[in-house]
């Protein structure tokens, strides 16, 4: 369904028009989906309009979820390619994890002083705010 199309018939039927203009109009809807336990989810897709009337525009999307959410092929194939890899290329990656272990203990460094560096602005700021509530 067209955007101009759903937009007149939301505007002609109001609340009670069709789901599909609705969902083109808002950009999305959500659905209703069970889990391997049971459970019900409602994850909102996004709904965009089609070049024809003709075409569902809630068929498209859900197509598009599907695809997105289903392993293709091709990762398939590309894992097991990786997989099968030659000696030489395991040797030359372990080396340069060693190399690349160095900086992460920097960056580790530097994550604890930024995070003690907030946790003293936030003394700071609450110091500020129970002075505005004792005034």
């Amino acid at each position: 369904m067209t955007l101009e199309t759903a937009q007149r018939i939301v505007q002609e039927q109001g609340e009670i028009a069709s789901k599909e203009a609705m969902a083109v109009v808002r950009g999305g809807m959500t659905i209703c989906e069970l889990t391997a336990d049971g459970r019900r989810i409602y994850p909102w897709i996004k709904v965009l309009p089609t070049k024809t009337d003709g075409e569902s525009s809630i068929e498209q999307a859900l197509k598009l979820r599907r695809e997105k959410n289903m392993p293709s092929n091709k990762k398939k194939l590309a894992k097991q390619e990786a997989n099968v890899t030659p000696t030489k290329v395991q040797e030359v990656v372990s080396t340069q994890v060693s190399k690349v272990e160095s900086p992460v203990e920097d960056k580790s460094i530097s994550i604890h002083t930024f995070i003690s560096k907030c946790k003293q602005k936030l003394r700071e700021f609450m110091k500020v705010l129970d002075e505005i509530v004792v005034e």
